[in-house]
């Protein structure tokens, strides 16, 4: 979720000339949860309200399915998509579970006999109009998903060379340029996934190289590729196979920068350099349907699904070899603190340093980084089922349900509600945040938020 502005009419017609785009890391949302990977955003005057007749700079139809959280790039937006004769269009957790294809009976699920085309298609961030469109690769899936989750659920990463994408139901992961050209692709395999629910885990990206986790029932791979390239730099494997549907995070602590890696029970840290192992944790109820998040002092994650609520974990910096406790779910060597059935669910937690935050169905939690209190626990008022991830956005909470119902809560140890927002769609994709636009993606349509008295950024194409 990013930032971005036209300097200038000279400065934009020269870069969109060259087929590029701004280079200004502040001014862009570069990757999943933001260009930290954190879901942590620099302070913006952000509306605080809005509604389908309300703050809505723009609104243009999804060009395809999928979950995936639009990036931005200078003045450009990425969406990827799954685009079909039929329709491929997710259904929310309701109604998803309600469909005979749903937990344990998606197993004699079939994939659809129909050809799908994974494209990636950029959108001008002043109005939402399409700049290009590309295909990266078409064919038929091979394993089924979800009725509630989509062809398409993976984030991009971009940086000033361009973007990279990864279709985990094709298996394909390519390199394209900011003016929509293939510069490279890589197959890296389609495999089964528990329960017949899909692939959803996002890329990252750290100094050059773009990292893939494929946690699967048929592989267990961490893969980084050189963004230049495409050219394999390393590969790593656990010892199980088991899926997940985290996305790798890249922490910069006080003492180096890590790839974590997290699914099951285990985590682990990998030097993103080399992929050479820093620690390793097994034993634990891991971030499996969210993801870790972190700050410069501690890593946090946890997880909770229907049959069973983990702990949320703190971690700090600099731990080295085995460090797994014997108990499962105990306290292990570099674990801070822990409370007790307190992991998150789907949305991945946020943390400012001082507060964690994290989500649990339309409940919203309050910790203290410090110690791991709960400081409260309460109900998002109005909202329902919570899957995309919370953003900070300075001291500003944004939170929004499937259903479309957005909640602003200003950070600290009490819950205070600043705005509230309404759109007629369903949503499971986490927002982009860039300029004081913030850039929700529903199942129907794209809509772009902004204050009225904020003028638009970018330049029309």
């Amino acid at each position: 979720m990013p930032r971005f502005q036209i300097r200038s009419v000279v400065l934009a017609v020269a870069i969109l000339a060259s087929g590029g785009s701004f280079a200004n890391a502040s001014e862009n949302f570069a990757q999943f949860r933001g260009n930290s990977g954190n879901g942590t955003v620099d302070i913006q005057p952000i509306a605080t309200s809005w509604s389908a007749e309300k703050n809505i700079a723009w609104k243009v139809k999804n060009p395809g399915a999928g979950w995936s959280q639009p990036i931005v790039w200078g003045n450009h937006i990425y969406i990827t998509a799954a685009v079909a004769e039929q329709d491929l269009k997710p259904k929310n957790f309701a109604d998803g579970v309600k469909t005979p294809q749903s937990m344990g009976v998606s197993l004699f699920a079939k994939p659809p006999d129909v050809t799908m085309d994974w494209q990636v298609v950029c959108l001008n961030a002043a109005d939402g109009s399409t700049v290009w469109t590309q295909s990266v690769i078409s064919g038929k899936p091979k394993f089924p998903i979800h009725p509630s989750n989509s062809w398409a659920t993976e984030t991009p990463v971009a940086d000033e060379n361009g973007l990279y994408v990864y279709f985990g139901a094709s298996g394909t992961v390519a390199g394209l340029s900011h003016d929509g050209s293939t510069r490279w692709t890589v197959d890296v395999g389609v495999f089964k996934t528990s329960n017949g629910f899909g692939t959803g885990s996002s890329l990252a990206i750290h100094e050059g190289r773009v990292f893939v986790q494929n946690l699967s029932e048929q592989n267990a791979t961490i893969r980084c590729f050189e963004a230049a390239s495409g050219k394999e730099l390393w590969q790593a494997s656990r010892e199980e196979n088991a899926t997940s549907w985290s996305t790798p995070l890249i922490w910069t602590n006080s003492k180096r920068a890590e790839l974590i890696v997290s699914g099951g029970e285990e985590v682990t840290s990998y030097d993103p350099s080399t992929g050479s192992v820093n620690w390793t944790l097994k034993n634990v109820k891991a971030a499996t349907a969210c993801s870790p998040c972190s700050d410069s002092n501690r890593l946090y994650f946890g997880g909770s699904d229907p049959f069973s609520k983990g702990p949320l974990f703190a971690v700090e910096a600099g731990g080295e070899g085995d460090v797994s406790p014997k108990k499962k779910n105990d306290k292990f060597t570099s674990c801070i603190w822990l409370s007790e059935r307190n992991g998150p669910g789907m949305a991945s937690p946020v943390s400012t340093g001082e507060y964690i935050y994290s989500t649990e169905s339309n409940i919203l939690k309050c910790f203290d980084a410090n110690t791991g209190e709960r400081l409260y626990q309460t109900r998002l008022p109005g909202l329902n089922m919570v899957a995309a991830c919370p953003l900070l956005i300075g001291d500003t909470l944004l939170l929004i349900d499937e259903n479309g119902k957005s909640c602003l809560v200003k950070t600290g140890p009490a819950f205070e509600v600043t705005g509230s927002g309404e759109l007629p769609d369903t949503f499971w994709s986490t927002p982009a945040v860039t300029n004081g636009s913030i850039i929700f993606r529903g199942v129907d349509s794209i809509y772009c938020v902004k204050p009225a008295d904020t003028p638009l950024s970018g330049t029309a194409q």
